[in-house]
């Protein structure tokens, strides 16, 4: 998908002011490729794949090794080894959310700046009309409350700003992001696969799924391993309830793995034509603007109707940023639901 050249522009204007005011940036890439290298989420599951590794490696040399241990450890490290790629999945899911809430919380803040400033002419306004005898009292103490309400808006997201912040620096594995200026996100594209592309494999990429596959897989080999003579009999029946109820067990994770599977892409779709709109909004607010601007310099319009129009162009810019942020989470959902990348930027922070 590309942005409209109205939008584009719009969009760029938009965060502009934000991003100079920041000390430093970092792209949304180089965000997740942050929390690769020091993060402590994907950290912990390359130790627990290298601990399976020499686990099974030292079993596997070990002739005196029993099947059931083996067994036991390779599941463990295939099991390590698909939690491997789920991890860099679910950390790039928490890094976009985490750094698309911070970029948005931080325009927010900057949208909230033009309506204070909006807000406090409109008093100007309002006290200059009750002088002429113009506006009444009650003019002016709604225009007071309406700019109270905007300025405690403004000090609410400018103190949530902070915390967000904090959140996003957990994940990079670093503790303070100091002054900080998160960048707009590239427009992605329209996933183009269907669900039954999407499903093609899908069990062996989810760990959750394959772990219910691994209790059936040991179920049936103690199942095997009992039915014999010489084992008790209450081991057989033991191992055949487990391997019954590892049955449903799986049944039940691949069902929710589907559905999850099938929800994820219906809302990447949904949000994919939200941008659309959203686009059409901010085109249809420039080009008030604009004719604000001619009414202006024609006298037919005050300096504050043409204010009042630039910041609900910012608004909807504000929501076109919305849009397209939500459409990345979508995606962002999406790939952990299907155990695959289709935001681009797991590859990308990878091979950085």
């Amino acid at each position: 998908m590309k942005l409209t050249p109205v939008l584009l522009a719009g969009l760029l204007a938009f965060v502009a002011h934000g991003q100079a005011q920041g000390n430093k940036s970092m792209t949304l890439e180089q965000a997740l490729r942050q929390a690769y290298i020091q993060g402590p989420s994907l950290q912990t599951a390359k130790a627990t794949l290298q601990n399976a590794a020499i686990q099974y490696n030292a079993l596997k040399g070990d002739p005196s090794t029993l099947v059931s241990a083996l067994t036991q450890a390779q599941q463990a490290n295939d099991l390590a080894q698909v939690n491997i790629e789920a991890t860099q999945l679910s950390v790039m899911q928490s890094v976009v959310n985490a750094y698309l809430g911070l970029y948005e919380g931080q325009q927010n803040v900057d949208l909230l700046q033009a309506q204070v400033t909006l807000n406090q002419r409109n008093l100007e306004v309002s006290k200059a009309r009750q002088s002429a005898g113009n506006a009444t009292s009650l003019d002016v103490a709604r225009a007071q409350t309406t700019l109270d309400s905007s300025r405690q808006s403004l000090t609410n997201a400018q103190a949530v700003l902070p915390v967000l912040s904090a959140q996003l620096a957990t994940l990079l594995g670093v503790s303070d992001l100091g002054n900080f200026s998160a960048t707009p996100p590239a427009a992605p594209a329209n996933v183009k696969a269907d669900i039954p592309a999407l499903s093609n494999g899908l069990f062996t990429r989810l760990p959750s799924v394959l772990q219910a596959q691994q209790a059936i897989d040991l179920a049936q080999l103690n199942v095997k391993l009992s039915d014999n003579d010489y084992t008790p009999a209450v081991n057989l029946k033991s191992a055949q309830t487990s391997l019954s109820n590892g049955q449903l067990t799986l049944q039940t994770a691949q069902q929710n793995a589907r559905t999850s599977l099938s929800n994820a892409y219906q809302s990447a779709q949904n949000y994919y034509k939200q941008i659309a709109i959203a686009q059409q909004n901010v085109a249809n607010a420039q080009k008030v603007v604009e004719q604000d601007q001619v009414a202006l310099k024609a006298g037919t319009i005050s300096a504050l109707q043409l204010q009042t129009d630039q910041v609900s162009l910012k608004s909807t810019q504000y929501s076109a940023l919305q849009a397209v942020d939500s459409y990345w989470k979508a995606l962002a959902a999406l790939s952990v639901a299907a155990g695959q990348d289709f935001t681009g930027l797991v590859q990308a922070a990878s091979a950085g």
